[in-house]
Protein backbone atom coordinates (compact mmCIF):
# COMPACT_ATOMS: atom_id res chain seq x y z
CA UNK A 1 0.00 0.00 0.00
CA UNK A 2 0.79 3.25 -0.41
CA UNK A 3 2.40 5.42 2.81
CA UNK A 4 -0.01 8.46 3.54
CA UNK A 5 1.51 11.85 3.53
CA UNK A 6 1.06 14.31 6.29
CA UNK A 7 0.14 17.83 5.53
CA UNK A 8 1.19 16.70 1.32
CA UNK A 9 4.40 15.53 2.29
CA UNK A 10 5.78 12.41 0.86
CA UNK A 11 8.18 10.29 2.85
CA UNK A 12 12.09 11.29 1.93
CA UNK A 13 13.40 14.54 0.99
CA UNK A 14 12.72 15.23 -2.95
CA UNK A 15 10.68 12.40 -3.40
CA UNK A 16 7.69 12.67 -5.56
CA UNK A 17 4.46 10.77 -6.09
CA UNK A 18 2.91 9.47 -9.49
CA UNK A 19 0.34 6.93 -7.68
CA UNK A 20 -2.21 9.20 -6.17
CA UNK A 21 -5.79 8.97 -5.14
CA UNK A 22 -8.12 11.89 -6.28
CA UNK A 23 -11.74 12.30 -5.70
CA UNK A 24 -14.99 14.27 -6.38
CA UNK A 25 -17.90 14.88 -3.99
CA UNK A 26 -21.06 15.88 -5.96
CA UNK A 27 -23.97 17.39 -4.39
CA UNK A 28 -26.51 20.30 -4.42
CA UNK A 29 -26.85 23.45 -2.53
CA UNK A 30 -29.97 26.29 -2.16
CA UNK A 31 -29.85 29.88 -0.88
CA UNK A 32 -29.32 29.83 3.20
CA UNK A 33 -25.05 30.61 2.84
CA UNK A 34 -24.78 28.63 6.19
CA UNK A 35 -26.57 25.64 5.39
CA UNK A 36 -24.55 25.28 2.17
CA UNK A 37 -20.94 25.72 4.11
CA UNK A 38 -22.43 23.04 6.60
CA UNK A 39 -22.37 21.09 3.10
CA UNK A 40 -19.75 21.60 1.84
CA UNK A 41 -18.02 20.69 5.16
CA UNK A 42 -20.02 17.39 5.40
CA UNK A 43 -19.37 16.60 2.12
CA UNK A 44 -15.49 17.07 2.61
CA UNK A 45 -15.92 14.08 5.44
CA UNK A 46 -17.42 12.04 3.43
CA UNK A 47 -14.88 11.91 1.01
CA UNK A 48 -12.09 11.64 3.53
CA UNK A 49 -13.49 8.29 4.60
CA UNK A 50 -11.55 7.53 0.89
CA UNK A 51 -8.12 9.11 2.19
CA UNK A 52 -8.04 11.29 -0.85
CA UNK A 53 -5.16 13.03 -1.74
CA UNK A 54 -7.08 15.74 -3.84
CA UNK A 55 -10.81 16.26 -3.69
CA UNK A 56 -12.57 18.48 -6.37
CA UNK A 57 -15.60 19.97 -5.22
CA UNK A 58 -18.84 21.40 -7.70
CA UNK A 59 -19.29 25.28 -8.68
CA UNK A 60 -20.57 27.78 -6.99
CA UNK A 61 -20.65 26.25 -3.55
CA UNK A 62 -21.85 28.81 -1.66
CA UNK A 63 -24.99 30.18 -3.34
CA UNK A 64 -27.17 29.16 -6.98
CA UNK A 65 -25.59 31.24 -9.28
CA UNK A 66 -28.49 33.33 -9.69
CA UNK A 67 -29.56 36.79 -7.90
CA UNK A 68 -31.76 39.42 -7.34
CA UNK A 69 -29.70 42.48 -8.08
CA UNK A 70 -26.26 43.65 -7.77
CA UNK A 71 -27.03 43.94 -4.05
CA UNK A 72 -27.93 40.31 -3.54
CA UNK A 73 -24.86 38.92 -5.48
CA UNK A 74 -22.87 40.90 -2.85
CA UNK A 75 -24.69 39.88 -0.05
CA UNK A 76 -24.34 35.87 -0.61
CA UNK A 77 -20.58 36.78 -2.20
CA UNK A 78 -17.93 35.20 0.35
CA UNK A 79 -14.65 36.80 1.48
CA UNK A 80 -10.65 36.11 1.18
CA UNK A 81 -10.81 36.03 4.95
CA UNK A 82 -14.07 34.38 5.55
CA UNK A 83 -15.62 31.29 7.33
CA UNK A 84 -15.64 30.05 4.10
CA UNK A 85 -11.96 29.98 3.65
CA UNK A 86 -10.90 29.47 6.87
CA UNK A 87 -13.15 26.58 7.53
CA UNK A 88 -12.71 24.50 4.27
CA UNK A 89 -8.68 25.51 5.04
CA UNK A 90 -9.10 23.77 8.23
CA UNK A 91 -10.76 20.85 6.39
CA UNK A 92 -7.76 20.55 4.15
CA UNK A 93 -5.07 20.67 7.41
CA UNK A 94 -7.21 17.99 9.35
CA UNK A 95 -7.56 15.27 6.72
CA UNK A 96 -4.22 16.74 5.01
CA UNK A 97 -5.37 16.54 1.19
CA UNK A 98 -5.52 19.06 -1.44
CA UNK A 99 -9.47 20.95 -2.03
CA UNK A 100 -10.59 23.00 -4.70
CA UNK A 101 -14.01 25.00 -4.11
CA UNK A 102 -15.51 27.12 -5.89
CA UNK A 103 -17.44 29.73 -5.14
CA UNK A 104 -18.13 33.99 -5.88
CA UNK A 105 -15.78 35.95 -3.88
CA UNK A 106 -16.08 39.76 -3.17
CA UNK A 107 -13.41 41.77 -4.34
CA UNK A 108 -13.19 45.43 -4.39
CA UNK A 109 -16.60 46.61 -4.46
CA UNK A 110 -18.59 46.26 -6.91
CA UNK A 111 -16.36 43.67 -8.14
CA UNK A 112 -17.25 40.26 -7.63
CA UNK A 113 -15.57 36.94 -9.37
CA UNK A 114 -16.27 33.56 -9.89
CA UNK A 115 -13.27 32.09 -8.05
CA UNK A 116 -11.40 28.56 -7.50
CA UNK A 117 -9.31 28.19 -4.72
CA UNK A 118 -7.11 25.65 -3.66
CA UNK A 119 -6.15 25.01 -0.36
CA UNK A 120 -2.99 22.84 0.58
CA UNK A 121 -2.76 19.94 3.03
CA UNK A 122 -0.98 21.96 5.38
CA UNK A 123 -4.43 24.23 5.58
CA UNK A 124 -3.16 27.32 3.59
CA UNK A 125 -4.49 28.74 0.06
CA UNK A 126 -2.18 27.60 -2.34
CA UNK A 127 -4.35 29.56 -5.14
CA UNK A 128 -7.20 31.50 -5.78
CA UNK A 129 -7.87 31.95 -9.80
CA UNK A 130 -11.03 33.81 -11.39
CA UNK A 131 -13.15 32.48 -14.26
CA UNK A 132 -12.39 33.12 -17.64
CA UNK A 133 -15.44 33.24 -19.48
CA UNK A 134 -18.73 33.72 -17.69
CA UNK A 135 -22.10 32.11 -19.46
CA UNK A 136 -25.30 33.51 -19.65
CA UNK A 137 -26.61 35.33 -16.18
CA UNK A 138 -23.04 34.89 -14.76
CA UNK A 139 -22.21 38.37 -16.58
CA UNK A 140 -25.14 40.32 -14.79
CA UNK A 141 -23.11 40.69 -11.74
CA UNK A 142 -19.89 38.47 -11.89
CA UNK A 143 -16.79 39.73 -13.22
CA UNK A 144 -14.25 37.69 -15.68
CA UNK A 145 -10.61 36.92 -14.45
CA UNK A 146 -8.59 39.63 -15.43
CA UNK A 147 -4.91 38.05 -14.78
CA UNK A 148 -4.03 34.26 -16.42
CA UNK A 149 -4.33 31.90 -13.95
CA UNK A 150 -1.88 30.32 -11.62
CA UNK A 151 -1.05 26.53 -11.60
CA UNK A 152 0.25 25.01 -8.32
CA UNK A 153 3.69 23.07 -7.57
CA UNK A 154 2.54 20.05 -5.54
CA UNK A 155 4.85 16.61 -4.67
CA UNK A 156 2.98 15.41 -7.58
CA UNK A 157 3.33 17.46 -10.23
CA UNK A 158 1.53 20.58 -11.41
CA UNK A 159 -2.05 21.49 -10.71
CA UNK A 160 -4.27 23.55 -12.83
CA UNK A 161 -7.77 24.46 -12.19
CA UNK A 162 -11.01 26.02 -13.81
CA UNK A 163 -14.89 26.21 -14.04
CA UNK A 164 -17.65 24.63 -16.13
CA UNK A 165 -17.73 26.94 -19.32
CA UNK A 166 -14.12 27.67 -18.64
CA UNK A 167 -13.91 23.46 -20.00
CA UNK A 168 -16.25 23.63 -22.63
CA UNK A 169 -13.81 25.66 -24.26
CA UNK A 170 -10.52 25.02 -25.36
CA UNK A 171 -7.64 27.34 -24.62
CA UNK A 172 -8.22 27.11 -20.82
CA UNK A 173 -7.28 23.76 -20.16
CA UNK A 174 -4.73 24.01 -23.01
CA UNK A 175 -3.37 26.82 -21.52
CA UNK A 176 -2.94 25.39 -18.33
CA UNK A 177 -0.98 21.64 -20.01
CA UNK A 178 1.40 23.95 -22.03
CA UNK A 179 2.27 25.61 -18.67
CA UNK A 180 3.15 22.32 -16.70
CA UNK A 181 -0.50 21.24 -15.17
CA UNK A 182 -0.50 17.40 -14.63
CA UNK A 183 -3.80 17.10 -13.55
CA UNK A 184 -6.31 19.24 -14.37
CA UNK A 185 -9.22 19.85 -11.86
CA UNK A 186 -12.56 21.38 -13.03
CA UNK A 187 -15.53 22.42 -10.66
CA UNK A 188 -19.12 22.44 -13.09
CA UNK A 189 -22.69 23.94 -12.28
CA UNK A 190 -24.47 22.81 -15.47
CA UNK A 191 -27.60 21.04 -16.55
CA UNK A 192 -26.09 20.25 -19.40
CA UNK A 193 -25.80 16.68 -20.45
CA UNK A 194 -22.75 16.97 -22.79
CA UNK A 195 -20.39 17.96 -19.93
CA UNK A 196 -20.08 14.13 -19.05
CA UNK A 197 -20.34 13.05 -22.32
CA UNK A 198 -18.55 15.15 -24.22
CA UNK A 199 -17.21 18.07 -23.05
CA UNK A 200 -15.03 16.40 -20.14
CA UNK A 201 -13.97 13.40 -21.61
CA UNK A 202 -12.29 15.15 -24.57
CA UNK A 203 -10.88 18.10 -22.65
CA UNK A 204 -8.83 14.80 -20.95
CA UNK A 205 -8.14 13.41 -24.53
CA UNK A 206 -7.11 15.93 -26.19
CA UNK A 207 -4.39 17.38 -23.86
CA UNK A 208 -3.68 13.84 -21.96
CA UNK A 209 -4.06 14.65 -19.03
CA UNK A 210 -5.56 13.09 -15.71
CA UNK A 211 -8.93 15.04 -15.20
CA UNK A 212 -11.21 15.69 -12.21
CA UNK A 213 -14.54 16.77 -13.12
CA UNK A 214 -17.16 17.44 -9.98
CA UNK A 215 -20.82 19.05 -11.37
CA UNK A 216 -23.49 20.11 -8.87
CA UNK A 217 -26.46 18.16 -8.44
CA UNK A 218 -30.31 19.52 -7.41
CA UNK A 219 -32.15 22.92 -8.59
CA UNK A 220 -29.90 25.26 -9.89
CA UNK A 221 -32.25 28.10 -9.65
CA UNK A 222 -34.81 29.11 -6.34
CA UNK A 223 -38.39 27.74 -7.34
CA UNK A 224 -39.90 31.07 -8.08
CA UNK A 225 -37.21 31.59 -11.16
CA UNK A 226 -37.50 28.18 -12.88
CA UNK A 227 -40.82 28.84 -15.13
CA UNK A 228 -39.02 32.19 -16.15
CA UNK A 229 -35.66 30.76 -17.03
CA UNK A 230 -37.31 27.83 -18.67
CA UNK A 231 -39.27 30.12 -21.21
CA UNK A 232 -36.47 31.68 -21.76
CA UNK A 233 -34.07 29.67 -22.97
CA UNK A 234 -36.79 27.13 -24.27
CA UNK A 235 -35.87 24.35 -22.22
CA UNK A 236 -38.17 22.29 -19.77
CA UNK A 237 -38.12 23.53 -16.40
CA UNK A 238 -37.05 19.70 -15.11
CA UNK A 239 -34.01 19.98 -16.81
CA UNK A 240 -32.45 23.02 -15.12
CA UNK A 241 -30.72 20.43 -12.19
CA UNK A 242 -27.27 20.03 -12.22
CA UNK A 243 -26.45 17.33 -14.29
CA UNK A 244 -24.49 15.01 -11.79
CA UNK A 245 -22.19 12.43 -13.01
CA UNK A 246 -19.47 13.94 -11.76
CA UNK A 247 -16.21 12.01 -13.70
CA UNK A 248 -12.14 11.00 -13.36
CA UNK A 249 -10.96 10.97 -16.79
CA UNK A 250 -7.51 9.34 -18.09
CA UNK A 251 -5.46 10.06 -20.85
CA UNK A 252 -7.04 8.52 -23.30
CA UNK A 253 -10.58 9.54 -22.25
CA UNK A 254 -10.95 6.63 -20.35
CA UNK A 255 -13.79 7.40 -17.51
CA UNK A 256 -12.55 5.31 -14.65
CA UNK A 257 -14.87 6.67 -12.37
CA UNK A 258 -18.70 8.94 -12.71
CA UNK A 259 -21.29 9.70 -10.22
CA UNK A 260 -24.72 9.12 -10.63
CA UNK A 261 -26.78 11.58 -12.39
CA UNK A 262 -28.86 12.70 -9.49
CA UNK A 263 -27.97 12.84 -5.39
CA UNK A 264 -25.29 12.98 -3.71
CA UNK A 265 -22.26 11.36 -4.16
CA UNK A 266 -18.28 10.77 -3.68
CA UNK A 267 -16.40 8.70 -6.45
CA UNK A 268 -12.43 8.46 -6.06
CA UNK A 269 -9.67 6.82 -8.12
CA UNK A 270 -5.83 5.90 -8.06
CA UNK A 271 -4.27 7.16 -10.48
CA UNK A 272 -0.60 7.13 -12.22
CA UNK A 273 0.32 10.63 -13.46
CA UNK A 274 2.81 8.82 -15.65
CA UNK A 275 0.33 8.39 -18.13
CA UNK A 276 0.41 12.70 -17.95
CA UNK A 277 3.64 12.97 -18.65
CA UNK A 278 3.20 11.21 -22.19
CA UNK A 279 1.34 13.22 -25.02
CA UNK A 280 1.52 10.91 -28.16
CA UNK A 281 -1.66 9.58 -29.28
CA UNK A 282 -2.10 6.16 -30.76
CA UNK A 283 -0.63 7.42 -34.07
CA UNK A 284 2.90 8.58 -32.32
CA UNK A 285 2.01 12.39 -32.54
CA UNK A 286 2.84 14.64 -29.85
CA UNK A 287 0.11 16.82 -28.92
CA UNK A 288 2.09 19.66 -27.29
CA UNK A 289 5.20 19.06 -29.88
CA UNK A 290 2.81 19.27 -32.87
CA UNK A 291 1.67 22.71 -32.01
CA UNK A 292 2.39 25.57 -34.12
CA UNK A 293 1.35 28.64 -32.09
CA UNK A 294 2.55 30.81 -34.90
CA UNK A 295 -0.05 30.34 -37.08
CA UNK A 296 -2.94 30.47 -34.79
CA UNK A 297 -1.27 33.79 -33.18
CA UNK A 298 -4.57 35.74 -34.31
CA UNK A 299 -6.19 33.70 -31.50
CA UNK A 300 -4.80 36.45 -28.58
CA UNK A 301 -5.64 39.26 -30.97
CA UNK A 302 -8.33 41.63 -30.78
CA UNK A 303 -11.41 41.59 -32.49
CA UNK A 304 -12.63 45.24 -33.44
CA UNK A 305 -15.40 43.94 -35.42
CA UNK A 306 -17.00 42.33 -33.00
CA UNK A 307 -15.71 44.91 -30.09
CA UNK A 308 -17.58 47.91 -32.28
CA UNK A 309 -20.95 46.11 -32.05
CA UNK A 310 -21.38 44.53 -29.00
CA UNK A 311 -23.02 40.65 -28.70
CA UNK A 312 -27.12 40.68 -27.61
CA UNK A 313 -27.52 38.17 -24.94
Amino acid sequence: TRPRRQGGQLPGAGMTADLITVAAAQFGIGTDVEANLATVLRMIDEAAGHSPDVLVLPEFCNHLSVYDSADHAWEVAIDLDGPWVTQVAEKAAEHSMWIQLNCTLRRDRPTITNTNFLFAPDGSTASVNDKTVLMGAEGDYLSPATEVASLVDTPFGRLGNYACMDGVITEVPRGLVVRGSRLLLNSLNSFALDEASLHIPVRAAENKTWLVACCKTGPLLPADKVHAFATAMNVPGEFLNGAGESQIVAPDGRVVAMAPREGEAVITAEIDLTESDDKRRPDGTDVLAARRPEVYRPLAEPTPELDEHPRAD
